[in-house]
C-alpha cells in the first residue's frame, strides 16, 4: 500500500515555534510592501522620465520653429539687420544644441533626439552665412535657402 498517502499535510503549526511563525509573518509582510512600495516608485519615476523627454523635444520643436521663422524673414541680400537676425537663429539653434546635450547626458546615447549631423550642417551653413554677410560679395539667397531646407528637413525628422 502507498504509505504517502495516509500522511498528514504539513501546517503552519508544524514550523518552529510560535514566535519563530510570527517573524516569518511579519517579515513576509514587510517584504510585500517593500515590493509594492517598489513597483509603484518604479512607475513614478518612469512617468517622470517620459515627462522629461517631452519636455525637451517640445523646447527643441519651439526653439526650431522659431529658427525657422528668423531665416524665413531674412532677404536674399545684405541689410543693416541681417547680421543680428543671424544671430538670433545662431541662439536658436544653440538652444536646440544645448537641449539635445542634455536629453543625451540623461538617458545616454538613446536619448539623442536631434542627430549630430544636423546640428553640425546648420552651424557649418550658419557659418557660411556669416562669411558671405561680411563679404558682402555675393547675394545670400542660396545660403538662406539651404539653412532654411536643413531646418525643415529637421523638423520633418523630429516629426516623425
Amino acid at each position: 500500500m502507498n504509505s504517502y498517502r495516509y500522511q498528514q499535510k504539513p501546517t503552519m503549526n508544524q514550523y518552529g515555534t510560535k514566535v519563530q511563525r510570527r517573524v516569518l509573518v511579519v517579515f513576509c509582510v514587510v517584504l510585500i510592501l517593500a515590493a509594492i512600495g517598489l513597483a509603484v516608485w518604479g512607475i513614478d519615476q518612469s512617468a517622470t522620465i517620459s515627462r522629461t523627454q517631452d519636455r525637451l523635444e517640445r523646447r527643441i520643436n519651439s526653439s526650431l520653429i522659431d529658427a525657422i521663422n528668423e531665416v524665413s524673414r531674412l532677404t536674399g541680400g545684405v541689410q543693416s539687420n541681417t547680421s543680428s537676425k543671424l544671430a538670433l537663429v545662431r541662439q536658436y539653434i544653440f538652444n536646440i544644441d544645448q537641449m539635445n546635450n542634455i536629453a543625451i547626458e540623461v538617458f545616454g546615447e538613446r536619448g539623442r533626439i536631434v542627430p549630430a549631423e544636423a546640428i553640425s550642417a546648420l552651424y557649418n551653413d550658419l557659418d557660411i552665412y556669416e562669411t558671405t554677410i561680411q563679404t558682402a560679395t555675393s547675394s545670400t539667397l542660396d545660403i538662406r535657402t539651404t539653412t532654411l531646407t536643413h531646418l525643415t528637413a529637421l523638423q520633418a525628422i523630429l516629426a516623425q
